[in-house]
């Protein structure tokens, strides 16, 4: 199979620019379409892209954007770019709650996940059913992703090979990272050593209601936030021992209690799964080391985590 010479067009390297740079100098001079070498049909075009153009030129570019100071979120990116927070955040698979200057990230203009072919064998079948397992919508998407790629109508009629570092946009796909999880780095389910409800306390001896759940986690063990937002209290709290509080986007707040370590002062900006709270302990009213998480919705009431999980 002959390959169009536009796949691939990262790898293509700096060679293929400054010769295409020579070329096409001579017939015209600085303007939008000289911009549009920023996309999946030419190779890369200047290091440092302008935002503007980006919200100008209606087909696919993309390029590497440098963060620099006062770039805070995805959501100030996705404005500049003219794409939405979530299309850079899919195709990071990065929440990117937290910025530095430095950090680099992928910038493109359209709404859905720049997808980078990992594997030397991939084909477009195979991406398609990854992100759309029903076989009678998968055909619409397929011929969506088609045409937002500009590949060759005949990519409808069988298989067709990816090659591995290539970028390839699915149109409209994205991965919501704003939902509650567990508090810890590992993903999937861990275990609850006492649930939410009614209970015999373990060291009043009495009924009482519990108003969290109660993860079994060794001594040390790292705590991360179940939800980006902000740190609202961090301390000690009666009963709770060290305890830190975050306050999410939507006013809902978790709570993490028995803690060994504080490892975030109040008003800092904390993302899920990346920034590290503290640690597991046994602070405060507690028989062994475990993790006290608990749940407010934005009026302050109780919340069962266990029904949260997954969810916003």
């Amino acid at each position: 199979m002959t390959r169009p010479p536009w796949r691939g067009a990262l790898a293509a390297g700096a060679a293929l620019l400054l010769a295409w740079a020579a070329r096409e100098s001579a017939a015209r001079t600085t303007s939008q379409s000289e911009w549009e070498r920023f996309s999946v049909l030419t190779p890369a075009g200047p290091e440092e892209p302008s935002p503007e153009v980006f919200r100008l030129v209606k087909r696919l570019i993309y390029a590497e954007h440098k963060i620099v100071k006062g770039e805070y979120s995805a959501w100030h990116l996705a404005k500049a770019y003219g794409t939405t927070a979530m299309a850079l955040q899919s195709t990071r698979g990065d929440e990117m709650i937290i910025l530095y200057p430095g950090m680099k990230v992928m910038v493109h203009n359209k709404d859905g996940m720049l997808y980078q072919v990992k594997g030397e064998r991939e084909t477009l079948e195979g991406v398609i059913a990854r992100f759309q397992p029903d076989p009678h919508a998968a055909r619409k998407f397929k011929e969506a992703v088609i045409q937002a790629n500009s590949f060759p109508a005949s990519a409808m009629l069988g298989p067709f090979p990816l090659e591995k570092g290539e970028l390839v946009l699915l149109p409209k796909v994205r991965v919501n990272f704003d939902t509650f999880r567990f508090p810890f780095a590992e993903a999937g389910w861990h275990r609850v050593s006492s649930r939410f409800g009614m209970r015999t306390h373990p060291v009043l001896g009495r009924r009482r209601f519990h108003e969290g759940i109660d993860l079994a986690k060794p001594y040390g063990a790292p705590v991360y936030p179940s939800r980006s937002g902000r740190v609202v209290e961090a301390g000690w709290k009666e009963g709770y021992g060290l305890t830190i509080v975050v306050k999410h986007f939507d006013g809902s707040t978790t709570l993490y209690g028995h803690l060994s370590k504080v490892a975030v002062k109040k008003g800092q900006v904390v993302q899920r799964g990346k920034s590290v709270l503290g640690r597991v302990g046994s602070s405060g009213l507690a028989t062994g080391p475990h993790l006290h998480f608990e749940m407010h919705d934005k009026n302050g009431k109780l919340i069962n985590p266990m029904t949260k999980i997954g969810r916003r």
